[in-house]
Parts: C-alpha cells; structure tokens; sequence
C-alpha cells in the first residue's frame, strides 16, 4: 500500500512521516459572508488526500485525517447542549459519503450528527469552476429532516463559500441556526 499524501510505500493509508506532519495543523477561520468557516489544512497542504474522495481507499485516508483533525477538535471543546452537526449533501458516491466521515469524527456528548439532513438538487459539480459559474448553477438544497438544533455544517473544502452559504440559507429560512461551518482545508491561494 502506499500513504495516500506522499505515495511512499506504508502500511497504513498515511504513512507515520505524513500523521506526523498533519497532525501538527494550524486551524484558521474563514468569514464568509457573516458565516465563521473554521478549517485545518490549506488545500494545496492534503491535496492529494481530498482527491482520494473519489475513490474507495479514500475513505479511509479522509477518515484518518478527519481523526487528526477534527475528532481532535470535538474532543477538547464542550458546548454545553446538543448540537447538530449537518454535512452538506451527504449522498453516497464511490461507495461512500466523504461528508458523513467528517460528521462523523466530530461525534461527542454536545456534537450529534445529523445524516442524510440536507441534499443538493442539482448535481453539479464545482470543482475548478469560477465564482460565476457557481453562483450561476446553485446547488438547489432541500432539508430533508427536522432539525431542533443549533447547526454546525461540514464540507470538506472552501473555495468560494458558494455551496455552504447556500445550504445556510435553507436552514435559516427553516429557523435553524447555524453557529458556523468546519471543514478540512481551505481552498484559496493566500489562505
């Protein structure tokens, strides 16, 4: 097998060299149109390991980096009542749903989950496209599920805030309040 970051030869989806690496993250925080968008890793930083989404072992690599991350996160902070964590369009794709995984890690006495919550319509797919494009071809977000909650929404890249300032919106119109976003990595060059 080999790490899914650096391609070396490893017995694990990420090689001891790479956790090392990633585990020392510096979070940052995004505010996107009002909306505090917290994240671990530049893009170009675990590149290799986001693109892996699109493959069946990359469930594991994104699960592993989301337990450096983001399980480290849910483990040293308590908010003191049940929040909702919604990952965006958390449908099934490879075989999996990236989202949920990161959901998932974030799962503690105060963060619940909430899958299959809120799905993208259009199918569309913003990878590499502009701010225009993605602004002219919205996601169509539907809520699916009752939400009681205060809200946390995950993805797993920002680039623009398009998709997560969308899915907001719905919730918001719903009166649900979302507190922030978190996701892996942040997409812009000078982030």
């Amino acid at each position: 097998m080999r790490c899914a970051k650096c391609s070396r030869f490893s017995l694990a989806i990420i090689c001891t060299q790479c956790e090392q690496i990633l585990s020392q993250y510096e979070q940052g925080c995004r505010l996107v149109d009002g909306l505090k968008v917290y994240y671990f890793y530049k893009y170009s930083d675990i590149k290799e390991i986001i693109l892996s989404k699109h493959n069946l072992y990359g469930s594991f690599a994104i699960s592993r980096l989301a337990q450096l991350c983001m399980a480290k996160f849910a483990n040293e902070f308590s908010f003191g009542s049940t929040i909702s964590v919604v990952p965006l369009d958390d449908n099934t794709k490879s075989g999996y749903s990236h989202t949920a995984i990161l959901a998932k890690s974030l799962k503690n006495t105060d963060l619940q989950p909430v899958y299959r919550a809120i799905r993208a319509t259009n199918p569309v797919k913003y990878a590499g496209k502009s701010l225009e494009f993605r602004q002219k071809n919205p996601r169509g977000f539907k809520l699916l599920k009752k939400i009681d909650n205060p809200v946390i929404l995950v993805d797993d890249i920002i680039t623009t805030g398009t998709s997560i300032l969308e899915a907001k919106k719905v919730l918001k119109k719903a009166g649900i309040n979302v507190l922030f976003g978190m996701v892996l990595a942040d997409a812009r060059e000078d982030s």
